[in-house]
C-alpha cells in the first residue's frame, strides 16, 4: 500500500511540475508576443551608425497623387516615413495615418523639412491617383500618396517585407477588404532602415522618436 501511495504521489508531482512548466512557457510566449506588438519607445530606437539587422527597403518607381512619377531617389537626403495601406481600409490605416498626423502637427516646419512621409497603397486596383489625392487630404499635408501598377506595388511591398492579401480572393466584387501588415518604416537619408512603429504607436512617441533621429 505504501509503495502504491508513494508511486501515486510521485506521479501527481510529475504531472503538477509538467503543468507548471507548460503554464510558465505559455505565459512567457504570450509576454514575448506582446512585447513584439507593443508600441515603440524612444529608448529602444537605434540612431546614428547602428541600424536594424533585417534588410528592409529598396528602390521603387511609383506615381504620386498628382500623377507625377516618383522613385526612391527623389527622397534621398530626407528621412522617409513609409506606410503601406489602402484608402478603403476601415480602421487600421486611418489610425496609423492619424497618429502620424498628430505627431507631425506638433513638429516645427524646420523639423518636417527633414522628413518625407509616404503612404503607399497596396490596392492599386481601386486607389487611383485621383482617389488617393482625395483620401490623403484627410491627413497631414506633408504626406505623399503613391500608387502604380500591380507589379510596381508588389515589388515595393516585397522590398519592405509587407504582407498584403485580399480577404476574399475568389470574389469578383470591387467591395473587398485586404489583410495586411501595419508597420510604419523610418528610413535614413540614404534609404536604410532605422526603426519602425505600428498603427497603435502614440503620437507623442512618434514625435519624440523622429526628433531624436533628425537632431
Amino acid at each position: 500500500m505504501r509503495a502504491k501511495f508513494f508511486i501515486a504521489v510521485v506521479i501527481i508531482g510529475v504531472v503538477a511540475a509538467a503543468a507548471s512548466f507548460i503554464t510558465y512557457r505559455f505565459q512567457e510566449t504570450a509576454r514575448e508576443n506582446n512585447d513584439n506588438t507593443t508600441t515603440t519607445s524612444v529608448a529602444s530606437v537605434r540612431v546614428g551608425k547602428t541600424y536594424g539587422q533585417a534588410t528592409v527597403g529598396g528602390p521603387f518607381t511609383l506615381i504620386d497623387q498628382d500623377g507625377k512619377r516618383r522613385t526612391d531617389a527623389d527622397y534621398k537626403g530626407k528621412y522617409m516615413v513609409v506606410y503601406f495601406g489602402y484608402s478603403f481600409c476601415p480602421d487600421i490605416c486611418p489610425a496609423a495615418l492619424y497618429n502620424m498626423t498628430q505627431a507631425f502637427q506638433e513638429m516645427s516646419q524646420k523639423e518636417l523639412k527633414n522628413l518625407a512621409p509616404l503612404f503607399i497603397t497596396i490596392d492599386p486596383q481601386r486607389d487611383t491617383t485621383s482617389n488617393l489625392k482625395t483620401y490623403i487630404q484627410n491627413f497631414h499635408p506633408s504626406f505623399t500618396a503613391l500608387t502604380g501598377s500591380q507589379d510596381q506595388i508588389d515589388k515595393a511591398a516585397k522590398a519592405y517585407r509587407v504582407y498584403a492579401k485580399k480577404a476574399k480572393p475568389d470574389g469578383t466584387s470591387t467591395e473587398y477588404l485586404l489583410d495586411h501588415s501595419s508597420i510604419v518604416y523610418v528610413m535614413d537619408r540614404q534609404g536604410r532602415f532605422i526603426t519602425s512603429f505600428n498603427h497603435q504607436t502614440e503620437p507623442e512617441i512618434i514625435k519624440q522618436t523622429l526628433r531624436k533621429i533628425i537632431e
